[in-house]
């Protein structure tokens, strides 16, 4: 098992580095969603905009009156949220290791 300078194996730092990515993409696309939203004239309550789901709503909304699917989209979110939630889970398992 190799260590590193503070202490932490490789895994664990990888553990660290794949949690806080995945924060910051789904932080990010979360950001870009909203703007990409607002560009296309989709009234959305700014306080509400961190809800999960609430982007979605208005997304899926958006692409009923549009005649489109939002199928794509929808699964690839929900898969960065599945990938936060998981990162979350294993990176609470290592802290709670000694």
């Amino acid at each position: 098992m190799q260590v590193n300078y503070l202490g932490m194996t490789m895994f664990r730092v990888f553990v660290n580095v794949w949690f806080a990515a995945s924060v910051v993409i789904q932080v990010a696309s979360s950001i870009v969603f909203w703007f990409w939203l607002r560009r296309r004239g989709v009234r959305l309550v700014y306080g509400l905009a961190g809800i999960p789901g609430y982007l979605e709503r208005a997304y899926l909304g958006w692409c009923r009156s549009q005649g489109r699917s939002g199928t794509t989209v929808i699964v690839l979110r929900a898969m960065s949220v599945i990938n936060v939630i998981v990162a979350a889970v294993v990176a609470a398992m290592l802290l709670g290791e000694k």
